[in-house]
């Protein structure tokens, strides 16, 4: 089973476009792309210039939205959840077009080194698991879904769910409580330590943990998205800065 290809997917836009940069950069740096049959970028607002830079990447396809959305510049205004949703509704319509097992990562990683080994294409779902955080033990950065006929379920479930929740942020909570009412016989959930395959903590424990990807996720409120200051602040305060050069030196020397 270990040979079998998958796709990737994610969303992105122009504010989060220097994250895609890295993105799309480590992704042909460090995974097997014989391992990858396509990469699904969910253009939810791009200017021409960096449409033809994502296109420029082998097996990455620009696909576009079920609805345009405007962009967000602070963390968990409206706009903000409106992208966030988006990426489930956006999936489910792909999904149901493909026949393939697909990666749902989100755009703000960077990959450190591939992942296929630690991929179970037995289960239903795989999920980044995070048991050491009290009733949201999974988290919605890293997800493959593999069969058709359950994971549909799954994710119409969990878009429905994102409506029940009132405190944010929704995506994580919903995706908890819809484990967590899962009725579909059989349906086989494998795990991930999160800390092995999609982290947010500080670069020093990247070797010990064995990570795979780098999350660098939003945490403050008050950041201007998709500036300078939040890139820097996500990723440098991390110790991310090293393995950053490889993929944006220009970037990292703007206020040198």
């Amino acid at each position: 089973m270990k040979s079998k290809k998958y796709s990737i997917f994610t969303i992105s836009d122009s504010t989060y476009f220097l994250f895609t940069e890295v993105f799309l950069k480590s992704l042909h740096s460090k995974l097997d792309l014989d391992k990858i049959n396509k990469v699904y970028v969910c253009d939810l607002g791009h200017t021409e210039t960096e449409k033809d830079f994502i296109k420029s990447f082998e097996k990455v396809e620009l696909v576009e939205p079920i609805k345009k959305l405007n962009p967000s510049k602070n963390l968990w205004d409206n706009d903000w959840l409106e992208i966030v949703g988006s990426k489930t509704e956006n999936l489910l319509r792909l999904f149901k077009e493909k026949d393939e097992p697909i990666v749902m990562i989100d755009v703000d990683s960077m990959f450190i080194k591939d992942f296929h080994d630690l991929l179970d294409f037995e289960s239903d779902i795989q999920i980044a698991h995070r048991p050491f955080v009290p009733g949201l033990h999974y988290i919605a950065s890293f997800m493959m879904f593999n069969k058709k006929e359950t994971c549909i379920d799954f994710l119409e479930t969990w878009i429905s769910n994102q409506g029940r929740i009132w405190k944010l942020p929704k995506e994580t909570k919903a995706l908890c409580l819809t484990i967590n009412e899962l009725s579909i016989d059989n349906f086989k959930i494998a795990n991930l330590p999160v800390e092995q395959i999609h982290f947010y903590d500080n670069e020093k424990y990247v070797e010990v943990n064995d990570t795979r990807i780098a999350h660098f996720k939003t945490w403050k409120k008050g950041m201007v998205l998709g500036s300078i200051d939040d890139f820097k602040r996500r990723t440098m305060t991390g110790g991310y800065e090293g393995r950053l050069k490889e993929y944006m030196k220009v970037a990292m020397n703007i206020s040198e």
